[in-house]
């Protein structure tokens, strides 16, 4: 006799496989470095004073990582970057918009236009370089 087994638990398991598998191509220092050359132009000294920011900006970069991976199948399929990324457009956005109020409290020296160009362009890179790598897992058959 068989099984029930629900789809939905198959395909949050394989999603998570898919995600764990992607996260192995994240090296943490180049991410740190990417952190740090987009957000200290625009908060100087706030890194040294409070290392809990750079661990806010590495999981929201990570998640933006992770976002560009799970839309890298329709790159895979043929669909520009620029069209796959308004698909997730609102989900990418609500990133940065956080990753921005998050950093924001903690820099009052600066208007809040900059910090949000510094996290858009942060997270737009990130989602491209998951976006990228996931066609090239789809293309390799490691999906």
């Amino acid at each position: 006799m068989g099984f029930v087994v629900s789809m939905m638990d198959k395909s949050r398991e394989k999603k998570w496989n898919f995600e764990r598998k992607m996260l192995r191509n994240i090296n943490i220092r180049t991410m740190e470095t990417n952190i740090k050359e987009w957000i200290r132009p625009v908060m100087p000294f706030h890194f040294q004073s409070y290392p809990f920011l750079m661990d806010q900006c590495l999981d929201m970069t990570i998640d933006a990582y992770l976002l560009g991976a799970d839309f890298g199948r329709f790159g895979y399929y043929g669909e520009p970057v620029r069209q796959a990324k308004q698909r997730c457009f609102g989900e990418l956005t609500e990133l940065s918009h956080s990753l921005c109020a998050a950093l924001s409290g903690w820099n009052q020296t600066d208007s809040p236009e900059h910090m949000l160009i510094a996290t858009d362009m942060l997270l737009d890179h990130w989602w491209e370089k998951g976006f990228l790598d996931s066609c090239k897992a789809h293309k390799l058959r490691l999906q």
